[in-house]
């Protein structure tokens, strides 16, 4: 039964699973039912996480860790213990077995490196925005790793910022979940996000784009001044262009086997990341994703090196949406 499944595909994940496998796993399923450009991968689901907290003995000790964690300084320290908790912890055989014949099929020959990313179940409800408050990580290899780092995830179901997000909002703990998305990750040229509407003023006749060199942690850190183009949704017309001075980017060394942060050269920063045609490509991507789910959506995309466009994430737009359900 998939309710009972400790691993998904992609394709399997629709939004009556959203408790399943969270929001991340159910966008990167609506992209694929839209036949859009999608790195492969699979979803681990909440059941994963529940075997993995009940076989560790770990629900008591959150509920020590969090009791009377009302102040900032406290949900830091409980983060803290929180972290070190899960990792010291050791997934079920169950549990990793499944996760290992996943990553398998999708390594075939080779180990394949993977994007490893938080899927919380309550992270873009409509109500609530956890996005940004729990951990990717990038550039995975090999099934030791892979392990680690949904270990990790788990884990950052307690950040503190989700923490004091979450006593504010009065969320009980025996509600939480994590599911985590496992995608192979793309070598890219460039990347960046892509909103339906525009962030500052909810004009959702413009279609706005931020890109620049090499992954896209450097603009969702914010330690580029990203290019920024606004595109006109209905005629797919770049309005404006501003190119943002792009100094550096996160790039894959092969000897080092890890992500580091490289200097652009100089005379490239001042260059658009990417071309007016795949800036159209993308504002036309974005405004089909927008029409099949029927609301604005919060996209994260990438662009290969062979310049083929690829959407690593889809989530609903919440700021603007929930100021328009307060109105309504």
């Amino acid at each position: 039964m998939q309710s009972q499944a400790l691993v998904l595909g992609f394709e399997d994940c629709t939004r009556d699973c959203a408790q399943l496998v969270g929001g991340k796993a159910t966008g990167l399923g609506a992209l694929l039912r839209e036949r859009f450009q999608v790195p492969p991968g699979f979803a681990i689901t909440t059941v994963a996480y529940h075997k993995h907290v009940a076989r560790n003995g770990l629900s008591s000790e959150l509920e020590r860790v969090l009791a009377n964690c009302t102040t900032y300084d406290a949900q830091l320290r409980a983060s803290e213990q929180i972290r070190n908790l899960f990792d010291a912890s050791v997934p079920p055989p169950e549990v990793e077995d499944a996760i290992c014949r996943a990553y398998t099929e999708l390594s075939q020959q080779a180990e394949t490196p993977v994007a490893v990313r938080s899927s919380a179940t309550n992270e873009d409800s409509a109500a609530a925005s956890f996005a940004g408050q729990q951990e990717t990580y990038l550039w995975i290899i090999g099934e030791r790793e892979l392990l680690r780092h949904v270990v990790r995830c788990w884990a950052s179901l307690f950040t503190a910022q989700a923490l004091a997000y979450r006593t504010h909002l009065g969320t009980d703990i025996s509600d939480l979940g994590m599911g985590v998305v496992v995608q192979r990750m793309v070598a890219a040229e460039a990347a960046g996000v892509l909103l339906t509407l525009d962030p500052i003023t909810g004009d959702g006749s413009t279609i706005v784009i931020e890109g620049a060199y090499g992954l896209g942690a450097a603009v969702v850190n914010g330690e580029v001044t990203p290019d920024h183009v606004t595109v006109d949704k209905t005629r797919l017309a770049i309005r404006t262009k501003s190119i943002g001075d792009k100094s550096v980017a996160y790039r894959f060394d092969p000897a080092a086997r890890a992500i580091r942060l490289e200097d652009v050269a100089r005379e490239l920063r001042d260059r658009p990341c990417f071309t007016d045609a795949e800036i159209v490509e993308l504002a036309r991507l974005g405004k089909q994703m927008e029409q099949a789910m029927g609301r604005a959506q919060d996209i994260e995309w990438a662009i290969g090196p062979d310049r083929q466009i690829f959407l690593l994430q889809a989530r609903p737009e919440t700021v603007w949406s929930q100021k328009a359900t307060a109105r309504a």
